[in-house]
């Protein structure tokens, strides 16, 4: 088993004053990544990205280690690195994240989580719809495979292997990371050497020919992921369907190539095992209300001009018989009535036993706009030829009501199906900010089980616009995208813009020959036959001196079908933003607006509201069937209400991105959730509460200084009660989180999900931990890996000699005493002082909480593995949000001890004593410590004046326990201060 290593490089924590920055570079956050494999993943690896990237990717570099004379996995001792960030990588272990390229240049991630529970995110530059599926016979098997819009006939007329979009075989076969490549043959029609085999497929850019094999025409080659979109661009053709030919001309890849597939992973070419009885399965499809648009994929295969509706990827998904746990794809598409299209089948060849229909990501159109439909059928009992019908008509539409006023601006709808022996799920994300999912009602399964589950992120409107003359008309402005609003890849509106609209036809040279456009608004249309809003027109608007766009999403030609929001097309090519803002309308808004452009003048305001005070997070879910009702509704009696503060020394932002696992889900979207500017408080709602709903979020900040990140937050609401939540809170202190125990309450099969924090395997000692924050005790930093620390700032003694460190892959061990003795155990570290004294004793059965593995795992150690008695200090100085307090005032920190051993509870001590300094630790004032019936100690101590003062508060903490255990920290320029 080879490794997919999960790079999750940390840069330095909020630091307010200088001198913290230097303290904790002395901290190394490396790349361990989980250690849990793939199934079926092989070598992948990829460059490590920025220090302050909002989530971890897949790494490079390894460093290995001979192991020392008689100490069985331990390095021999090496010069200590310098004081920097660095990623790790141990040879023979296994990790489960990777970031995938697909051979249409879209890019996805996939994580695996230690629960054994699948993650999916598509890259936000991806430029196609995507659609998710995991199959296998268990969840903890399952492929995970990503289906682009842009692929999807090639896959049905067998043109392309279904397996090329294998998202769990390409992480260890083919393409993980930027300078990964993917492993692609293509098949030539004919007779061909193979010199003109080879030459024929050096015309396919960005690929490398491996071999060309003239008996076979096959050409296996090799295509960079940075080069995908080019080499699909060229393998198809790169040009769109001509409106005359649409109806007749089927999709072929350009250059003779007749097929393609990933090399060494295919498809089975019949799910009918020889000599066994095949039944045709007819699945009819009926949509007689919406719009006729011509479909985007499939018009070929249905042969006509329009249609009322359009297939994505119809597929059945076999549970039960021969084709259990395989993936049939269609043998034929017929339209049944005239242009337009109202009634279409879909036909396969199966053997006999029951299966899932789906073709999840189906649409329709009304007024211009696309709706998607889950088309599902759960159970399908095939015994013969067999005919299954869905009414899109009586599809059910998926949404919902919030107390507060908001809009969708990001969801998501799964459905997954179990059979004995068989795992499969299905999800589609739309992050368009438009409420457009609808499900077909089903009866209920009687095999196996079925669960059908929606994902709501809902705020305040980002942006709004109406005309405010000659007469009042609502327009629905929307931005490019909702996840992208904190990055210069396009630019919002700034507070409310009132001007004069003067339409602009598709933004040529000659339409702005003719219109005064300076300070004013332009109405703008795509360029015929192309979806998205082109550089070149943008740039023109902003040369003329517009004062924004408002993007007309129809087309000249009213085959072409709207595209809302219409997105840049440098987002696809690398071209610099042009700086002027844009939103599209909707058709029915455009049509409007035109028709009163027409008879004169038109003045329009739009406002930009900025960043979203409130999140509503929602998660709903149905068992067993799909009821004709869909439309959910909270109020805060269902609803826990959090008010969020994200703590930044400097001016910033926050993304934080979410998943959320119900017990019958093994496979969640990660998606964005909050965006906001750092310092600043949110509130967020997350319901309808439960007591079986796991939340996992994930956020990081981004400053002048660095930032943090990623935190992570597990958490169950369970009541709809109140509460405060505080991110990235200074100070900060190395030591274990502390896990919600409501988490492993929901009955998930959760295991480890963080390694221990200072803990002992058989007689080795591994000096690893996180930093934790007494402000919010279950935020973990660097979630995916321990921080360790610079070998050069840390010692260990044993009565009272000082032990060697065994280096392995940068890393420093200890190999301790196999009979008890006094330890103790120093940081020094920049701003950071720790003087830990304890007694170690070897393991003599596993001993860490249900939340942590033991690290040794990492180093592929193995053995009884238990918590160390290192007395750990969580500190909560109750800061502002800019991670500062107020000079000339009495003030409180809070001090919460612990151990390893339970980091949920409080540990009892017979001593502890406080110290805090405002002149950088040149003198210092005892406080006055009590403590509370929780088990945390508060010390009260008094600022004076900020002129007298260094600018920051440093605290000193000594502490003891009964056994003689005792700590002593130092944390210098903990946080700042402010003029009172």
């Amino acid at each position: 088993m080879t490794k997919v290593l999960e790079n999750a490089l940390v840069n330095s924590r909020r630091q307010p004053p200088a001198r913290r920055r230097l303290a904790l570079r002395g901290l190394l956050a490396v790349a361990l990544g989980f250690a849990v494999a793939l199934p079926g993943t092989a070598s992948a690896t990829s460059p490590a990205q920025s220090p302050t990237a909002g989530s971890p990717t897949a790494a490079s570099a390894a460093a290995t280690a001979t192991p020392a004379p008689g100490t069985p996995g331990v390095a021999s001792h090496a010069p200590a690195p310098a004081p920097a960030l660095k990623p790790v990588s141990v040879p023979g272990l296994t990790g489960s994240a990777a970031t995938v390229t697909l051979p249409t240049g879209d890019k996805v991630t996939l994580r695996r989580e230690k629960s054994g529970k699948y993650l999916m995110s598509a890259a936000p530059d991806s430029p196609s719809r995507i659609t998710f599926s995991v199959l296998g016979r268990t969840a903890e098997q399952a492929h995970v495979s990503a289906f682009p819009e842009a692929a999807a006939a090639f896959v049905q007329l067998h043109l392309l292997d279904a397996q090329a979009f294998d998202v769990t075989w390409l992480a260890g076969h083919g393409d993980s990371g930027a300078r990964a490549r993917i492993p692609l043959t293509v098949h030539y029609g004919g007779r061909n050497s193979a010199a003109a085999l080879t030459a024929k497929a050096r015309t396919l850019t960005g690929a490398t020919v491996v071999r060309a094999d003239a008996g076979s025409g096959d050409v296996r080659l090799s295509v960079p992921a940075a080069r995908a979109g080019a080499f699909w661009a060229a393998l198809t053709g790169g040009a769109r369907q001509s409106a005359a030919a649409r109806g007749t001309a089927r999709p072929a890849f350009a250059g003779g190539v007749t097929k393609a597939w990933l090399t060494g992973h295919q498809a089975p070419a019949s799910v009918v095992p020889a000599g066994a009885p095949s039944s045709t399965v007819t699945w009819t499809f009926t949509k007689k209300q919406g719009d006729a648009a011509w479909c985007p994929i499939f018009g070929w295969f249905l042969g006509v001009d329009s249609s009322t509706a359009c297939p994505y990827y119809p597929v059945l998904i076999g549970l039960t018989g021969a084709a259990a746990g395989q993936t049939v794809t269609p043998t034929g598409f017929d339209c049944l009535d005239a242009d337009p299209c109202t009634r279409y089948t879909v036909t396969f060849t199966v053997p006999n036993g029951v299966y899932d229909a789906q073709d999840m990501s189906a649409t329709f159109r009304l007024h211009g706009i696309v709706q998607l439909v889950d088309t599902v059928v759960p159970q399908v009992v095939v015994a013969g030829d067999t005919t299954v019908t869905s009414d899109l008509d009586k599809a059910a539409k998926v949404s919902v009501d919030t107390p507060r006023a908001a809009v969708d601006l990001e969801h998501y709808i799964s459905n997954s199906r179990t059979a004995p022996g068989v795992y499969s799920a299905w999800q589609q994300p739309d992050s368009s900010g438009l409420d457009t999912d609808w499900v077909t009602p089903t009866e209920p399964v009687t095999v196996g089980n079925f669960h059908l589950s929606s994902f709501w992120l809902r705020g305040q409107a980002p942006v709004s616009a109406a005309v405010s003359a000659p007469s009042r008309l609502t327009l629905h402005p929307y931005y490019a995208r909702y996840t992208d609003l904190d990055a210069p890849r396009f630019t919002r509106f700034s507070g409310t813009t009132t001007a004069q609209v003067v339409s602009v036809g598709s933004g040529s040279a000659a339409d702005f020959a003719k219109a005064d456009v300076h300070g004013k608004l332009v109405l703008m249309r795509r360029v015929s036959g192309i979806s998205v809003i082109s550089t070149a027109q943008l740039a023109a608007a902003l040369q003329a001196g517009a004062a924004g766009v408002l993007i007309d999403p129809r087309d000249d030609d009213p085959t072409n079908l709207p595209d809302i929001p219409v997105e840049p097309y440098w987002w696809w090519t690398g071209e610099q933003p042009v700086k002027i803002p844009f939103a599209t309308i909707t058709p029915d808004d455009a049509t409007a607006l035109s028709a009163l452009l027409a008879k004169g003048a038109a003045t329009v305001s739009i406002t930009d509201h900025g960043y979203s005070p409130y999140f509503y997070n929602l998660a709903f879910a149905e068992e067993g069937r799909v009821p004709a009702t869909l439309h959910y509704s909270v109020d805060d009696g269902r609803l826990a209400q959090r008010t969020t503060s994200y703590h930044s020394p400097q001016p910033g932002s926050v993304t934080q991105a979410e998943s959320v696992f119900h017990p019958d889900d093994f496979f969640a979207l990660l998606v964005p959730s909050v965006f906001a500017p750092a310092p600043s408080t949110v509130q967020q709602y997350f319901g309808p509460v439960s007591p079986d709903l796991i939340w996992d979020r994930i956020g990081s900040l981004s400053n002048a200084g660095g930032g943090s990140g990623p935190d992570q937050a597990l958490d169950v609401f369970d009541k709809p009660a109140k509460g405060t939540e505080e991110w990235f809170a200074a100070p900060d202190a190395p030591g274990a989180p502390a896990v919600p125990d409501a988490v492993y309450g929901t009955g998930l099969p959760l295991g480890g999900l963080y390694y221990c924090a200072f803990c002992r395997q058989g007689d080795l000692f591994y000096p690893t931990t996180y930093l934790t924050s007494g402000a919010n005790p279950s935020l973990v930093n660097s979630p995916y890996l321990p921080y360790i620390f610079d070998p050069s700032t840390i010692h260990l003694y044993q009565d009272g000699a000082e032990l060697p460190q065994h280096m392995v892959g940068g890393v420093a061990l200890y190999q301790l005493s196999d009979q008890p003795a006094t330890d103790r155990f120093t940081v020094d570290a920049g701003d950071l002082h720790s003087d830990w004294t304890f007694t170690s004793r070897r393991p003599t059965a596993n001993g860490l909480p249900q939340a942590f593995n033991c690290v040794g795992q990492y180093f592929g150690h193995s053995g009884p593995c238990g918590a160390d008695p290192l007395i750990q200090l969580r500190y909560n100085a109750f800061a502002g949000t800019g991670d500062t307090v107020r000079a000339d005032a009495r003030h409180r920190i809070e001090i919460t001890p612990y151990t390893m051993a339970d980091p949920s509870t409080p540990y009892a001590l017979t001593s502890l004593k406080v110290w805090t300094s405002t002149d950088g630790g040149g003198t210092w004032t005892e406080s006055a410590v009590s403590r509370s019936e929780s088990g945390a100690y508060s010390a009260d101590y008094r600022v004076p004046s900020l002129a007298k003062t260094s600018g920051a508060v440093s605290v000193k903490v000594q502490a003891a326990d009964a056994a003689g255990d005792s700590v002593t920290q130092t944390t210098y320029d903990a946080y700042g201060l402010t003029a009172g």
